[in-house]
C-alpha cells in the first residue's frame, strides 16, 4: 500500500526500495522513467555513480534485461535471460561485478497499457528465483498504480514513454511499409508484443517477426536498440 500510495516519484523510489531490501536482502534500486525509450534516472538508491554513468552512456541500448522487460512486458533477471552457464562471462556480469555486485533484475512500470518505466534491483547474493521475480511483479503493478496516479495530477509529464505518433509516423511510413511502420511506432512506445498484436489484430509471432526484420533493415542487435535508433533518427529529421 505505501508503494500504491506513493506522490511522488522520490517517495516511490524510497517505498519500492524497502519494499525490495524486505524481499531480497538488498536495498541497491533504480527507478528509472522513459523518455520515448531511453531509460532516465529518477531514483537510486545505493548505487556505485560509477554504474549509474556507465549504464547512462550507453549500455541500456544493450541491456538483456531490459530488452526482455520492453519485449515481454514482465520482471526480468540476468542470469535467466542470458543463461546460468553464459551470465559469469557476459558483460552484464562484468559491469555488476565491477561494482561489487552479481545478479541483477527489473520488472516494467505501466501507465494506459505503454511501459513509462523500469525498476531495477541488484543483489550480490543468490540469483533470483520465480517467486522472487512474481513478487517484483507485483510490487510494479502497485508502483504503475502510483506512477498513472502522479501523471493524472500532474506531479510527472503524463505518458512520457508515449512518443508523438503523427509526426514520427510520416517519417516511418515513408521509408516502411505500412504494416512495419505501424509495429515500429509502438516498439518506440514501449509496448509489449502482446500490446501491438492485441492493438493490430494479429498474432504474437507476426510481430515477432515485424520486429525481426526491422532489427535485420536497420542493424539493430535487439528490440530496445532497435527503438533507440528509430528514435534518435526521427528526432534528427
Amino acid at each position: 500500500m505505501s508503494i500504491a500510495e506513493s506522490r511522488s516519484v522520490r517517495s516511490l523510489g524510497i517505498a519500492c526500495c524497502s519494499a525490495i531490501a524486505e524481499m531480497t536482502g538488498s536495498p541497491t534500486v533504480g527507478l528509472y522513467l522513459l523518455d520515448g525509450l531511453k531509460p532516465e534516472l529518477a531514483y537510486s538508491s545505493h548505487v556505485a555513480e560509477g554504474l549509474l554513468d556507465n549504464y547512462k552512456a550507453g549500455f541500456w541500448k544493450c541491456d538483456p534485461v531490459l530488452d526482455c522487460i520492453m519485449t515481454r512486458g514482465c520482471a526480468a533477471d540476468g542470469e535467466t535471460v542470458i543463461g546460468p552457464q553464459q551470465w559469469r562471462h557476459s558483460p552484464s556480469f562484468e559491469m555488476l561485478h565491477e561494482w561489487g555486485l552479481a545478479y541483477n533484475m527489473g520488472a516494467p512500470l505501466w501507465s494506459s497499457r505503454q511501459i513509462v518505466g523500469v525498476l531495477f534491483t541488484a543483489t550480490t547474493d543468490a540469483p533470483y528465483t520465480p517467486r522472487t521475480r512474481q513478487r517484483m511483479e507485483m510490487l510494479c503493478r502497485a508502483g504503475s498504480l502510483a506512477l498513472t496516479n502522479m501523471m493524472n495530477v500532474g506531479e510527472i509529464g503524463a505518458h512520457r514513454g508515449a512518443i508523438p505518433v503523427p509526426e514520427r509516423a510520416a517519417t516511418l511510413s515513408a521509408s516502411l511499409p505500412p504494416r512495419s511502420a505501424d509495429v515500429a511506432i509502438r516498439v518506440c512506445r514501449g509496448q509489449t508484443n502482446k500490446a501491438i498484436a492485441r492493438e493490430m489484430g494479429i498474432s504474437d509471432q507476426t510481430v515477432k517477426e515485424h520486429v525481426a526484420n526491422l532489427c535485420r533493415r536497420f542493424g539493430a542487435h535487439n528490440r530496445t536498440e532497435l527503438a533507440a535508433f528509430l528514435l534518435s533518427t526521427t528526432s534528427r529529421r
